[in-house]
Parts: C-alpha cells; structure tokens; sequence
C-alpha cells in the first residue's frame, strides 16, 4: 500500500502540492504539540491578528493625513487595496484548510465487517498454499472464493491512462480485490507519512484536572445540630470524671507531661555497678522470670458441706464425728465438722481461719511448682480406624451342627482335606470319624490301652493319602480310613505295603546290629560310648505292625483294610504329632527323650532321626513351613526355627509368655501366631522383628489352642474360659503394610468343667466354618448363616 501510495503521490501533484501549502503556511512560531491541535483555530488566530494590524494602520494613517494632506488619498488607497488582497489570502488559505479536514473529522465508527460477506476468513496463511487450486480461501458463509483472471501491465498501463481513479486504486490479495483510496483514507497516510497523528483533533499531553482535592467543601450535605432527644449520658464516663475530679482535690492527679518528667529524672539518676554484659543477662534472666511465671493454684471454691444450711446428708451423726475425731487430721475427709444455721447472722466465726491461711502461705512459699507441658489430645484419635465386622464377611458367626457321641472330654480334633471328613480324639479312648454335612459317626475305634486318653488325631494333609496319625500315651497309630477313591485308596495300600517290607527288614538289621554291638572290644572307651549311644537310641522309634484287631474284624472297602495298621512304641509319652505338607515325613515330641525330644519319622522308609544333638530345651509343640524346609519349635518361652538341611538356628523369636501351649504358621509362611497358658495370644511377623508384632488379651484363662484358615483371613483362639475369640488377619503382599488385625467374633457353645473349656479348634479348608471341640464331649460347628 506504501509503494502505491507513493505512485499516487507523484501523480496527483496538484492535489498534494495544494495541500501541503495550505498545511505549511500555518504559524511556525506556537508549539509543536499545538501545531498539531485543529487546524481552523489556527487560521483563525492568524486572521484575528491581521485585523489587529490593520487597525494600528488606521490610526497611523489619519495622524498622517493630519501632518501631510498632499498624500493622504494616494496612502488611503494603497492601504484599502492591500487588507483587500490580505483577506483574500486568508480566506483563501483557511478554506484550503477546511477542505482538507473535512476527511478526518467525517468518521463512520460503524463496523463493515458485519455488512462484507465475501471478505475471506483463511486468516493470517501464506497464500502460495492455493497456488494449486482455483480459489484463495473461504468466506464466512464456507464458500469457495474464486480466483479471477488478474491484469497483466499491458492492462495495468491502460487501466492508468484511461481511468482517472487507477492511481487511487489497491490491489488486496488475501480478498483478490480491487480497492479504491478515499479522500480521508489519503489525508492519514499523509499525516503518517509527516510523523503526526492521524486525527488531528488528538491531544497526546491532557491537561490534568484535579476533580477532588481542589474541591473544597465548606458546608457539609447536612449541618442541622443533633436533637437533645439524643443525647444519653454515660454512667461510667461520670464516675470516671468524678474519680478524675477528686484525684485534683486531692492533689493526686498527674499529666501525662508530668509522668515523662518524673521517667527521665529516674533514668538520670541512676547509674550502672557493674559492666553492660552483666546488666544484659540480668535483664533476660527477669524477661524469663516474667515469661514463664507460675501463679499459685486455686483454692478450691466451697461445698455444700460449707453452706451454713447444708442438706441433710452432709451432717455428720454422733457416731461419725467421733470417728472423724480419732483419725489424723490429714486423713479427715473434712477440716470442720458440717453445721446448720438458721439464718446467715447465726453463723460464728471459724476457728482455723488464721490457721489455715498461715498454711497455705507457707505451701506458696515452701513448696516449688513446676511447669509440666500438657497435650491435649483427644483419645478417639490414638484408636486406629478398624472397618466394621459387617464389612469382614465371611466369617463364622452362628452355631450350626453338633457332633455328639464322646463320653469324656474331646482333646484334639481333625478335618480331612477335601473337608467331607471329621476325626476326633476323647479322653475316652475312642477314635471317631465324622460326615461334616450329616454329623454321622461312620467308625468308631478303640485303639486305648488300659483306658488311657487320645492326646492328639492329625490328618495327612497330602490328599491320596487317607491317613490319620493318633497318640495315645507312649504309641503312634496310623489309621486309614478309606474315604478316597479307588486311586487314592490304591495309593495308600501301596505306601502302607512299602512300610511293612521296611519293617520286616528293619527288624533284620537291627538284629544284626544287636549283634555287632555285643561283639565289640568293651575295653575300648569310644567304643563302650559308640554302645550306649546305640543302645540309647534303640527303641526310639520301633515300628511295627497294628496286631490288636484281627484279619477277621477288620473292615474291608474297595479291597483295602479301615482301620489301625501300622505302630511307633516310643520308651516315654508322646505329647506332639505333626505332619509335613508332602505327606511322607512326621515329627514327634517326647519331652522325657533330652536331644533326643524330636523325632522326624519317614513312612516310605519306616525310618526314624532325630535331628539335634542337643537338647533345643523344654519342647511343648512343634510345626513344619508349609513351604521351606523350616522346624519351628516352641519352648516354653521362646519359638526357634531351624533349617532341616543346613542343620543350623534360624531365628529365635522371643515371645514374652509365661508358659507357651500352641502354634501355627500362616499359608504364607511370614506370620506365626503362638497361644501361652497366660492368656495371650501373641503374633509374629518373621520380616519384621524376632520380638512380637501384636500380643493380644482377649480371652480371661489360658489359651488351649491358635489356628489360621487356609484361604480365608481368618484366624481363631480358643481358651479355657469356654469362648473361642475369631479375628480378620488380612496379611498383604505389600511388605511396606502390616497386618490387619479386627476382632469379629466371640463364639461360645461349650461348658466349663474343672477350670476347662474348649480344647481345640481347627478351620474348615474350603469355607469360613470352625470346628471346635471343649471338655463337655462335644464338637460343635460355627457356619457364616
């Protein structure tokens, strides 16, 4: 648009010349910011002062014509042709000027984009983009705006010589038009062009106008007096007046002025002992004194028994004031002895009062107070937010089932891992099987000696093995049930055939060893202790055929025998069985063996060992990892766990119980939970620390017996006094979360007899049931209903 400008310029000479006279004759000598206010005023201003100057010629000219006559009408003349041509000038100029403003000031402040519909929309996009097509963009409406034929400069020289507006006319490309330049849209690019503003009306320096501060008002909005209908007088404003009045009489009264004179003669006549920093320490040790004063307490406001009309209750009798005068006065409940008045004025003096005061100055004086920092903390905030039990579900809650038919007291219960099956060991020297869903006993064996109790029934956790190892007193019972298929049973009368060869070949070779050992030299001493080392350990573990029930009383099923069949006579009482998770090893506690205490017996083998050279210590109960070669052995205050390969101590867990009695091992292997005759229930989390991570006291008498479920997070503790406690145990993958204890559940469904309750609980495998078995006879059954 510049360049074209420019070629309009050189073209339109006359038209441009014309104007920038009419703008260069305008007066140079004002400023330069009012040169560029309206160009009339200026005009104007000049034709002001013309008249001006041909008024002094006026003057001049008739005290001329008063000197010298002779040239008085040749001067009158010449003077009237000049102010003619003068104001012709001028008025020549001033509508130059007007014409050339009337472009500015003739300003259309109405929008044309909201009339142009065919203005193109691409915005600011380079137009070689549509060099391949046959339009340039779109206009508001989305239509396509054509190209037209463009002018080569053939055309562009003709179009210049024949048509007169041509050197006003613009090429806009981005809208492919043709656009004609007005008068006003000239007169901007020339006053652009000079270096001045575009409207020439446009004041860049204002002046300032203060429209506030310089208003002074004198009379307010409304200056009307306040009625005397207002005006309430102040109660303590007078009584403050009448203090300060009489202080003035009395000669008490000082000013402000006065004070500060009475501060600076006191600062100037005092004057420092010692040095600045002794004066600077002792001015902190008062700021701390003042800090952190103590006031003295209370004295606690009276009673009702210090009413001078007490109530009835708070009088003392005869017998209870004699009392109250044979006891210390220290350990008196009251320093007086309640009385009654009539009336206030009946009231006497109290004796002690002097007393009493003198006591309570020396307690201020004499006795130190001591500031203690006090957190106010608000108890429910310690409770860590459990869930409620309702959100734990499943769980067992109700008692669903009785399993009747023991005499004495059911010691040790077992469920078969497919969960069908229930064996159960009484006090009455029978083993009885059990249908869960049914409560039926399906055999009963009698497998005591002499009327002694079942210490303990385990099920082998291997499922094709239908096996049930049973204690009673120094013997292990092995007994299948037949409650498998034809497979498993197949599989168990395989291994059991396994374990009679071995017997009847262990029974040769200990013969043979029997022999050796009397045929060796007695003088020797190592040889004398390899003796009694061998002879010690013969008869730990002797197996045997189950001879008491005959062939012809056995219980034939699919082919295979139900029933006791193979025997372990030990030297002393077995207290413990437990089975690994393969099914094929099981360990034994007999306390009175020393070392010897632990015994890990192969069935496949019919072989027994005994691990330890030493004795781990007072043993009460052992338990298999369910997954790693670990023996965990509880002693009587300590839980060690063993590597049964590398033959090393592990961990020693320190359980801070009196007497342990149970244990068990989470499925996961992390978590043990140990039962102790003093009522604690106490867990372990093996990652975290040997010591315990939670011990709980919930039940009122010893802990019998702890069990984890399987699947479920549940866990349970049964105690003598006749309630079994359920617990959420939710153990997470998460090592960097700890378990989640929540009590559920207070099951109860079992009677107390000589100071024992229930006995032994276990879980079922598959679902939230417990089984639990008390000293009554009877094992119940709690189901989630």
């Amino acid at each position: 648009i510049m360049s074209k400008n420019k070629n309009i310029n050189d073209s339109d000479s006359d038209e441009e010349t014309s104007v920038q006279d009419t703008i260069s004759t305008q007066d140079i000598s004002d400023d330069e910011n009012d040169s560029n206010d309206d160009d009339s005023s200026e005009g104007f201003e000049q034709q002001s002062s013309s008249d001006e100057s041909v008024d002094s010629n006026e003057d001049d000219n008739e005290s001329i014509t008063s000197d010298t006559n002779e040239v008085t009408n040749i001067n009158l003349k010449e003077i009237e042709n000049n102010i003619r041509e003068w104001d012709s000038k001028n008025i020549s100029h001033e509508r130059k000027i007007n014409k050339a403003q009337e472009y500015i000031h003739t300003d259309d402040l109405s929008s044309d984009d909201e009339d142009i519909t065919d203005k193109n929309t691409i915005g600011r996009v380079p137009l070689h983009w549509y060099d391949a097509y046959d339009h340039i963009g779109y206009n508001i409406s989305g239509e396509k705006l054509v190209k037209r034929k463009g002018k080569d400069r053939i055309d562009l020289a003709l179009s210049m010589h024949d048509d007169p507006m041509a050197r006003r006319t613009v090429y806009d490309m981005y809208n492919d038009k043709e656009i004609i330049l007005s008068d006003r849209d000239l007169e901007i690019i020339r006053r652009i062009q000079a270096g001045t503003y575009a409207h020439p009306e446009h004041n860049d320096m204002p002046d300032y106008v203060d429209y506030e501060s310089s208003k002074k008002e004198i009379m307010p909005l409304s200056a009307m007096p306040e009625p005397k209908r207002r005006f309430l007088p102040s109660k303590w404003e007078m009584m403050r007046v009448m203090k300060i009045v009489k202080a003035i009489k009395e000669g008490r009264y000082v000013d402000k002025k006065q004070l500060k004179e009475k501060e600076k003669d006191t600062i100037n006549n005092l004057y420092l002992i010692w040095n600045d920093q002794e004066d600077e320490i002792v001015a902190e040790s008062l700021s701390l004194r003042a800090q952190y004063h103590l006031p003295a307490p209370k004295i606690p406001l009276p009673g009702h028994a210090e009413s001078y009309n007490p109530p009835i209750e708070y009088l003392l009798s005869e017998e209870e004031i004699e009392k109250q005068n044979e006891l210390n006065p220290k350990d008196r409940f009251y320093n007086f002895i309640p009385k009654k008045h009539d009336c206030l004025r009946h009231v006497t003096g109290y004796e002690n009062l002097i007393k009493e005061r003198f006591e309570r100055c020396l307690d201020l004086y004499l006795c130190p107070r001591k500031l203690k920092r006090r957190l106010n903390i608000d108890p429910e905030t310690l409770i860590p937010r459990l869930p409620k039990p309702k959100e734990l579900k499943p769980y067992p809650n109700s008692l669903a089932i009785q399993f009747l038919g023991h005499t004495k007291a059911v010691r040790s219960i077992s469920v078969s891992p497919d969960g069908q099956y229930l064996v159960s060991g009484s006090d009455d020297g029978t083993v009885r099987l059990w249908e869960v869903d049914t409560s039926l006993c399906k055999y009963t064996w009698n497998i005591s000696k002499n009327n002694k109790p079942i210490n303990q029934v385990v099920w082998n956790p291997n499922p094709t093995h239908h096996i049930i190892a049973v204690i009673v007193d120094d013997e292990l019972v092995l007994i299948t049930t037949g409650t498998g298929d034809n497979d498993s049973n197949d599989i168990t009368e395989s291994l059991l055939s396994t374990i009679n060869d071995e017997i009847n070949s262990n029974i040769d070779s200990n013969d043979n060893t029997n022999d050796e050992i009397l045929s060796d030299d007695e003088d020797d001493n190592q040889d004398k202790n390899q003796k009694k080392s061998k002879k010690n350990l013969k008869g730990l573990g002797i197996w045997s055929n189950y001879k008491r029930v005959s062939d012809n009383d056995a219980v034939i099923k699919n082919g295979s025998k139900i029933g006791p069949r193979v025997l372990m006579k030990c030297k002393s009482e077995i207290t413990k069985v437990v089975w690994h998770y393969k099914g094929d090893y099981l360990a034994t506690v007999v306390p009175n063996y020393g070392a010897n205490a632990i015994g890990i017996h192969q069935l496949s083998k019919a072989k027994s060992q005994f691990p330890f050279m030493k004795s781990p210590g007072n043993v009460q109960t052992i338990s298999f990892h369910p997954n790693k070669p670990y023996l965990f052995i509880g002693t009587q205050q300590h839980v060690k766990v063993f590597h049964l390969i590398e033959a090393k101590l592990v961990k020693k867990l320190i359980s801070g119980c009196k007497w342990i009695s149970s244990i068990d091992i989470h499925p996961s292997g992390d978590h043990v939970i140990v039962g102790s005759y003093d009522r604690r229930v106490v867990w372990f989390d093996l990652d975290l620390s040997s010591t315990p991570y939670k011990t709980l006291k919930y039940h009122e008498k010893a802990v019998r017996d702890v069990s984890f479920h399987k699947r479920y997070p549940l866990m349970a503790s049964s105690s003598d006094d006749g309630t079994v406690q359920i617990f959420h145990s939710m153990v997470y993958s998460d090592l960097t979360r700890n378990a989640l204890i929540v009590p559920l559940k207070i099951l109860r469904g079992h009677g107390v007899i000589g100071n024992l309750g229930v006995l032994a609980c276990e879980f079922h495998p598959k679902q939230p049931w417990i089984f639990t078995a008390g000293v009554d006879g009877v094992i119940n059954l709690f189901q989630d209903i």
